[in-house]
């Protein structure tokens, strides 16, 4: 069975989500358990059909080629009742828990089941079972009740089909078959039907797979466009209501903030922009307005906007970079996303009086493989490309490497996921567009020791 899990990750699509995984592990179970009962009902609808038309009535035909002898009577009974025995206990087992544990083996055994008995009934015998019409007939029903993964489809098959092909080539013969050229023509109509049932499991399953993956695309675009939005508006209101003054008082507002507030109402008309855009190209990759970007002026605008919380939450920021570190060709509303998600999660998952340090420096990529991943950058090592090497640092309660390893997954939530409110978008965010931008992005973070974000972005030197 190792050797069968490992056939199976072979021919595994590299880009099968695990959604679409886990939704197959769900289907099958059921699909399974309605495929025994269903295969079990018809083999008893046709052993009485059998038993009380068709024998009687080639009896009574008078023709001693097609009457059923006592032999041949005895012959069909031990076939028929080893097969629906047979049968019974694959339905047993797909209704145990094993269906549960392992779905793709009670698949195969349940085939075993179906397909093996009348031929083992018949090996005791030294004859072979040629069933063709079990197998035109349970292939297709397979493929319409279980239309999932093709790769057992097919592996059935061969085992059924190559028993049969491997007995008859050491002489074996079926003595109801009159005329050899019927192996031949139903061999081909037997083929013909695995490979049309074959064909209809893997469309199914791809069209199963693209409808998932747009699912997901959506719920992404929406989750996008309500986590993004959420960081201007809470700036916005926390701004407004500094200055908000008892009734009686007046006040001014300063030319400057009012500048602020309206900076913020553009940015979250170019973020939906951007997100609507990114969604109308099915996520073939975040469509990014490069222009040369100096990222200290970026920091510093990013930095201006978290005031209120700073000061709210008593946060002490650090900003180190250097005015005059060489532009970065690169999108400057998706690089403030990540620095906008990075601020957020400190905040968020830190205690007050926390301190933020903002740092960047070029480095090679003999220098990045102690940062990033370190056969990238033994690839990259006699490339022209520079790096700058940004960190966002802080002093608070850091994560595990449990935590760290899954932070940037889809979906993947805060270290203390009872009080979050969030979706876990945001980090997985920030990985799409450094990796659209052509850098990396990680953490490296211990329990108490604060956390240390980094992402790289290529310089053209």
């Amino acid at each position: 069975m190792r050797t069968l899990k490992r056939w199976i990750s072979t021919v595994k699509p590299i880009s099968t989500s695990s959604e679409f995984l886990a939704w197959r592990q769900q289907f099958l179970p059921g699909r399974l358990q309605l495929l025994a009962w269903v295969v079990l009902i018809i083999l008893i609808l046709v052993t009485m059909l059998h038993l009380t038309v068709t024998i009687p009535s080639l009896n009574a035909s008078g023709d001693p080629k097609v009457a059923f002898s006592a032999d041949r009577l005895r012959a069909y009974l031990a076939n028929t009742i080893s097969q629906i025995l047979s049968v019974f206990v694959g339905v047993l087992i797909t209704r145990s828990r094993w269906i549960r544990q392992s779905p793709e083996r009670v698949f195969l055994l349940f085939n075993a089941l179906v397909l093996l008995p009348m031929q083992v009934v018949a090996a005791f015998r030294g004859e072979v079972s040629f069933d063709s019409e079990i197998w035109l007939i349970y292939f297709a029903i397979q493929a319409i009740l279980v239309p999932v993964y093709w790769q057992l489809h097919l592996l059935s098959q061969v085992v059924a089909i190559g028993y049969f092909v491997t007995a008859f080539s050491f002489g074996w013969r079926d003595p109801n078959v009159v005329v050899p050229a019927v192996y031949l023509l139903f061999g081909v109509y037997t083929i013909f039907i695995c490979a049309v049932a074959n064909t209809g499991v893997f469309l199914y399953e791809r069209s199963c797979k693209r409808e998932l993956e747009l699912r997901q695309q959506l719920r992404v675009f929406i989750h996008a466009v309500s986590h993004d939005l959420r960081n201007p508006i809470l700036g916005m209101t926390m701004t407004l209501k500094s200055f908000v003054k008892p009734s009686g008082e007046s006040s001014a507002i300063p030319q400057e903030l009012l500048v602020q507030l309206v900076a913020s109402g553009d940015r979250q008309v170019e973020l939906i922009n951007s997100l609507l855009e990114a969604h109308a190209t099915e996520v073939q990759g975040l469509a990014l307005h490069r222009q040369p970007i100096q990222l200290a002026e970026l920091v510093n605008t990013t930095v201006n906007d978290f005031q209120p919380f700073f000061q709210q939450l008593k946060t002490s920021v650090y900003q180190t970079i250097s005015p005059n570190l060489p532009p970065i060709n690169a999108d400057s509303l998706q690089l403030r996303r990540v620095y906008e998600n990075l601020i957020s999660n400190a905040l968020k998952y830190n205690r007050p009086s926390l301190q933020l340090t903002f740092a960047a420096e070029v480095v090679d990529s003999e220098k990045l493989g102690k940062w990033g991943n370190r056969q990238s950058a033994s690839r990259l090592q006699h490339s022209p490309l520079h790096w700058l090497h940004c960190i966002v640092t802080d002093n608070g309660v850091g994560m595990t490497l449990q935590q760290s390893k899954h932070l940037f997954d889809l979906y993947s939530r805060g270290r203390d996921q009872r009080r979050s409110l969030s979706l876990g978008l945001g980090l997985y965010m920030c990985r799409q567009i450094i990796a659209a931008h052509g850098g990396e992005i990680g953490v490296i973070s211990s329990p108490d020791q604060g956390a240390t974000f980094w992402f790289t972005l290529p310089i053209q030197t």
